[in-house]
């Protein structure tokens, strides 16, 4: 099946399929699937590649303009996920989880990533910034809630021809394991066989050359334990502070961009000059942690306390709001990525 009536533009040749409702597909889409499965608000960008023997993206999940995947047997994007513009990947089989963010330019290959044992798999609710690259020739497991830095290269061989091994030099084949909560910084390398234990952290530019245990700061080249992490959870009144320091910073910040911002009592007003308004309301000392962030089509509860939640549907102000907990690490689950408001001095140059 070449041309779809519902997706003009967009060259689909699969077998099997099933199609949600609210699928978008942009222009210059190349699909080869013998079965595809697009859940209800998948959305796949413009110009994209995609080509697997099984084909899945669930409910909201996204690929960004211009993706290319090939993926023999496998490709599944989770619910709520979200690659960004300009992922590459090839591999045998590609599964990522729910609610994970994959930045700009991510690349799964870089090798002969073609071959049995080339399988990548990514937890949910992940973080990967931009220009990270997975050497997979052998399997590299992500767990949930993991941290990627930009820049940070996983490599599953290594090898030089000059230095071959019938002249007594070592190539290594093996695959990469990150557990849950960890966090790579800046620059890190993680070589073949390596295991970074449960959220353990390792530093900007550390090359891991080893197996790292759970629950540690990793630093240098090679890495080394520097020390054990001990971190004591925010008793109710530390949470508190924590929450309202986070919600001054955030008012302000909408301030910058462009939205006016004005306190009438406990309640904060916030307007977008074109008709837009919300209140935005914490619940005080004595009341539970939770901030609601509400207008006249409804309102949506931000629950501070254990687990995280998020009540009620949110709209621009409380993706926005959801967006900066994120990046201060207060991860609220929802079905789709929250993306930020554009600061009006930036949107006036887009237009």
């Amino acid at each position: 099946m070449a041309e779809d009536e519902r997706f003009p533009g967009v060259d689909l040749r699969v077998g099997r399929s099933r199609i949600g409702v609210g699928v978008e597909i942009g222009r210059g889409s190349v699909i080869v699937a013998d079965e595809l499965v697009l859940g209800d608000g998948a959305r796949v960008g413009a110009g994209c590649d995609l080509r697997s023997a099984h084909l899945e993206l669930a409910a909201a999940a996204q690929v960004g303009d211009r993706g290319r995947l090939l993926v023999a047997d496998r490709l599944r994007v989770g619910a709520g996920s979200r690659l960004d513009t300009d992922a590459s990947a090839v591999c045998r089989s590609l599964d990522i989880g729910a609610g994970s963010y994959i930045g700009h330019r991510w690349q799964v290959g870089a090798g002969a990533s073609m071959e049995e044992h080339s399988t990548v798999a990514v937890g949910d609710n992940c973080q990967i910034a931009p220009d990270v690259v997975f050497n997979a020739t052998e399997p590299i497991e992500i767990g949930s809630g993991v941290g990627i830095s930009a820049h940070v290269a996983v490599f599953t061989h290594g090898y030089h021809s000059g230095h071959a091994v019938r002249d007594g030099h070592t190539a290594a084949f093996a695959g990469v394991v990150v557990g849950d909560g960890v966090w790579l910084g800046f620059r890190a390398t993680l070589l073949p066989g390596v295991e970074v234990g449960e959220g353990t952290v390792v530093a900007a530019t550390a090359t891991v050359t080893r197996t790292l245990p759970p629950g540690v700061l990793a630093a240098g080249v090679p890495a080394t334990v520097r020390r054990a992490l001990a971190p004591q959870p925010l008793d109710a009144t530390g949470r508190r502070r924590a929450v309202d320091a986070l919600l001054q910073s955030w008012l302000h910040r909408l301030a910058y961009k462009g939205l006016a911002v004005h306190r009438a009592g406990p309640v904060w007003q916030v307007s977008d000059g074109s008709g837009g308004g919300w209140r935005v309301q914490s619940a005080g000392p004595a009341g539970p942690c939770e901030v609601v962030v509400g207008s006249e089509q409804g309102q949506a509860v931000f629950v501070f306390e254990e687990p995280l939640a998020v009540r009620g549907e949110l709209d621009v102000l409380g993706h926005d709001l959801r967006d900066f907990c994120r990046r201060a690490t207060w991860m609220f689950p929802y079905p789709i990525n929250s993306t930020a408001l554009v600061p009006e001095r930036f949107a006036r140059l887009l237009s």
